[in-house]
Formats: structure tokens, sequence, C-alpha cells
């Protein structure tokens, strides 16, 4: 998922910037689609995880760390949630029809409103920016337990263990 998600962030980032041409239009859609499937995933991912052995703490984790840890996959799910349906809002609020990959009609959430589509425009994008230093922060403190404490962190998350 974070492979996905970052790719989502490059591409809304290069489309957005692009005038308004067709390839401009066909990478929306793109990241529109794919946004929208990330939010199923997602869906699908806060079920399993719900239904699925949480891995035991790391021998030696404070309450601090244990705390850190939490809040930073809450926000992490939060923001995963928060992104898509802010970029849903907007494209609602900018009335634009869409398709998910020009097969499925997507519902708008809300009816058309400029002022509005600013607000959810300005917030996709403040949303977006927090995931980015959360994810870093969360990258840096998985190869901070790897190479100094030297510890199963790294590996748990890549394979699964618990």
């Amino acid at each position: 998922m974070a492979a996905l998600l970052l790719s989502q962030i490059v591409l809304g980032k290069y489309a957005h910037e692009l005038d308004r041409t067709p390839e401009k239009l066909k990478l929306m859609m793109l990241h529109k689609s794919f946004g929208i499937s990330l939010l199923l995933l997602l869906l699908i991912r806060i079920v399993w995880t719900l239904f699925n052995v949480k891995p035991r703490p790391v021998l030696g984790t404070t309450r601090v760390q244990a705390i850190s840890v939490w809040l930073s996959h809450a926000s992490l799910y939060l923001l995963m949630f928060a992104i898509p349906l802010s970029g849903w809002l907007m494209n609602s609020a900018k009335n634009i029809p869409f398709s998910m990959f020009r097969s499925i009609k997507m519902p708008a959430l809300i009816g058309p409103d400029e002022q509005l589509a600013e607000v959810f425009a300005e917030l996709h994008e403040t949303l977006v920016a927090g995931f980015l230093v959360i994810l870093v922060i969360h990258v840096l403190a998985a190869l901070w337990h790897h190479f100094f404490k030297r510890d199963s962190v790294l590996r748990r998350m890549s394979v699964g263990e618990t």
C-alpha cells in the first residue's frame, strides 16, 4: 500500500501541474480511480486487521514508544482514509462527473459549490503533506530500530512476523 500511496502522490502532483490537455484529463481520471481503489483497499485492510492477531510488542518497548506507535498507525490510517475522501468531496463540489476507470459511475458526495471545492482542494493538499511527514517519521523510526536497536521491527513490518 505504501508504494501505491506514494505513486498516487507523484501522479496527482504531476497531473495537477499539466496544462488542461487530454493527457491531463486521462491522468486525473487515473489518479481519482486509483484513489477510490486505495480507499476500498484500506477498508478491506481495516477489516482484515480487526480479525487478525496483533503482533506482540517488541521486547523492551516503553509505554511512550507504544503510544507513539499507536498514534503513528492511527494517524496513517486516518490520513489514508481522509485523503481520497477529501479528493472525492473536492471533485463533487467542482461538479465534475466521475467514473472509476471510465466504467463505474461514482456518485457526487455533495452538491456543486466552488467555495467548498477550494476548501477541499486545500485540505487535500494539506493532508497529503501531513501524510508524507508522518510517513517519513515512521520510516526513520523503523530504520532506527533496525540499525541502532538491532531488533525485529523492520523485519516484522516487511514479512508480517508476529
